[in-house]
Protein backbone atom coordinates (compact mmCIF):
# COMPACT_ATOMS: atom_id res chain seq x y z
CA UNK A 1 0.00 0.00 0.00
CA UNK A 2 2.75 2.47 0.94
CA UNK A 3 4.67 1.62 -2.25
CA UNK A 4 1.56 2.29 -4.32
CA UNK A 5 1.17 5.69 -2.66
CA UNK A 6 4.84 6.52 -3.28
CA UNK A 7 4.54 5.44 -6.92
CA UNK A 8 1.40 7.52 -7.31
CA UNK A 9 3.17 10.57 -5.81
CA UNK A 10 6.20 10.12 -8.09
CA UNK A 11 3.98 9.86 -11.16
CA UNK A 12 2.06 13.00 -10.21
CA UNK A 13 5.32 14.84 -9.57
CA UNK A 14 6.62 13.78 -13.01
CA UNK A 15 3.43 14.93 -14.71
CA UNK A 16 3.40 18.26 -12.83
CA UNK A 17 7.07 18.84 -13.66
CA UNK A 18 6.40 18.20 -17.37
CA UNK A 19 3.38 20.52 -17.28
CA UNK A 20 5.49 23.21 -15.60
CA UNK A 21 8.18 22.89 -18.25
CA UNK A 22 5.55 23.09 -21.01
CA UNK A 23 3.98 26.18 -19.44
CA UNK A 24 7.39 27.86 -19.10
CA UNK A 25 8.29 27.03 -22.69
CA UNK A 26 4.99 28.44 -23.98
CA UNK A 27 5.42 31.62 -21.95
CA UNK A 28 8.95 32.00 -23.34
CA UNK A 29 7.66 31.55 -26.89
CA UNK A 30 4.95 34.17 -26.31
CA UNK A 31 7.46 36.65 -24.87
CA UNK A 32 9.83 36.07 -27.79
CA UNK A 33 7.02 36.47 -30.32
CA UNK A 34 5.88 39.75 -28.72
CA UNK A 35 9.43 41.11 -28.64
CA UNK A 36 9.84 40.16 -32.30
CA UNK A 37 6.67 42.02 -33.19
CA UNK A 38 7.85 45.16 -31.39
CA UNK A 39 11.29 44.98 -33.02
CA UNK A 40 9.74 44.46 -36.46
CA UNK A 41 7.34 47.36 -35.96
CA UNK A 42 10.18 49.67 -34.90
CA UNK A 43 12.28 48.63 -37.89
CA UNK A 44 9.36 49.46 -40.17
CA UNK A 45 8.94 52.87 -38.54
CA UNK A 46 12.67 53.53 -38.85
CA UNK A 47 12.71 52.63 -42.55
CA UNK A 48 9.65 54.79 -43.24
CA UNK A 49 11.11 57.78 -41.36
CA UNK A 50 14.40 57.44 -43.23
CA UNK A 51 12.61 57.37 -46.59
CA UNK A 52 10.48 60.39 -45.69
CA UNK A 53 13.43 62.38 -44.37
CA UNK A 54 15.58 61.51 -47.39
CA UNK A 55 12.75 62.57 -49.65
CA UNK A 56 12.32 65.83 -47.75
CA UNK A 57 16.01 66.70 -47.25
CA UNK A 58 17.51 64.92 -50.24
CA UNK A 59 20.42 63.40 -48.32
CA UNK A 60 21.15 62.02 -44.87
CA UNK A 61 24.70 61.44 -43.64
CA UNK A 62 25.80 58.02 -42.40
CA UNK A 63 26.02 59.45 -38.89
CA UNK A 64 22.41 60.65 -38.99
CA UNK A 65 21.22 57.34 -40.48
CA UNK A 66 23.02 55.43 -37.72
CA UNK A 67 21.45 57.61 -35.04
CA UNK A 68 17.97 57.15 -36.50
CA UNK A 69 18.48 53.39 -36.72
CA UNK A 70 19.42 53.23 -33.04
CA UNK A 71 16.43 55.28 -31.83
CA UNK A 72 14.20 54.04 -29.05
CA UNK A 73 10.41 54.17 -29.30
CA UNK A 74 10.12 57.63 -27.70
CA UNK A 75 12.65 59.12 -30.12
CA UNK A 76 10.87 57.53 -33.09
CA UNK A 77 7.61 59.02 -31.88
CA UNK A 78 9.21 62.47 -31.56
CA UNK A 79 10.62 62.32 -35.09
CA UNK A 80 7.28 61.17 -36.43
CA UNK A 81 5.31 63.92 -34.70
CA UNK A 82 7.79 66.64 -35.67
CA UNK A 83 8.58 65.53 -39.22
CA UNK A 84 6.97 68.70 -40.62
CA UNK A 85 9.21 70.83 -38.38
CA UNK A 86 12.39 69.23 -39.71
CA UNK A 87 14.21 71.21 -42.39
CA UNK A 88 17.80 69.99 -41.94
CA UNK A 89 19.86 67.21 -40.38
CA UNK A 90 20.52 69.53 -37.47
CA UNK A 91 16.77 69.58 -36.80
CA UNK A 92 16.72 65.77 -36.79
CA UNK A 93 19.52 65.66 -34.23
CA UNK A 94 17.62 68.01 -31.90
CA UNK A 95 14.97 65.32 -31.46
CA UNK A 96 17.49 62.55 -30.85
Amino acid sequence: MCQAIRDYGKENLRIEKKEGIDIGRNEGIDIGRNEGIVIGRNEGIIQTLIKLLQSKLGFLSKDTLTKIQSCNQDQLDLLTVHIFDIHSEKDILRYL
